[in-house]
């Protein structure tokens, strides 16, 4: 998987630091797949949702997200633990980030209109393995329900 990873991002060994983004698009993205499919269906509209925030995040092409997503996906299924995967977003991103990745997990979320109890007990997990606290959660989920609410005003 690791080869994978690098041919996606055209890692050389000598770039400090490197592999380190490598890591934290992959942890994000896992994370996202892992909430997508919570409730049992993988929508098609949350799925293009996961792809803009990534996009938009992290500056990739569409080939590089398509192997993200692929690579997400694999990952999410062969997952045991959500613990890996939140230890390296703690490492990289200060808090101001981590409440971002939890304001676009909430977005995922709403994105289809209903939040399962399954989507509202993985970002509530996925938050407290952030080290977010109360107040930063219900902010998030207000927040991404006004992104949610404001995509479909738009498109009527």
């Amino acid at each position: 998987m690791l080869s994978a990873l690098q041919e996606l991002f055209n890692f050389t060994p000598d770039k400090e630091g490197a592999n380190n983004q490598l890591d934290i698009k992959l942890a994000a993205a896992t994370l996202m797949f892992e909430l997508i499919r919570a409730d049992g269906n993988v929508d098609p509209n949350e799925v293009a949702h996961m792809r803009e925030i990534l996009v938009s995040q992290f500056a990739l092409d569409n080939n590089a997200v398509d192997r993200l997503c692929q690579l997400a996906e694999e990952n999410a299924i062969e997952a045991i633990s959500l613990h890996a995967f939140t230890r390296e977003i703690c490492e990289q991103w200060d808090n101001s980030k981590r409440v971002e990745l939890l304001e676009n997990l909430w977005f995922l979320a709403l994105s289809d209109e209903i939040i399962d109890s399954h989507e509202r007990h993985l970002v509530r997990k996925i938050a407290n393995l952030l080290y977010l606290n109360e107040t930063e959660i219900i902010q998030t989920r207000e927040r991404a329900r006004q992104r949610v609410t404001s995509e479909l005003s738009n498109e009527c």
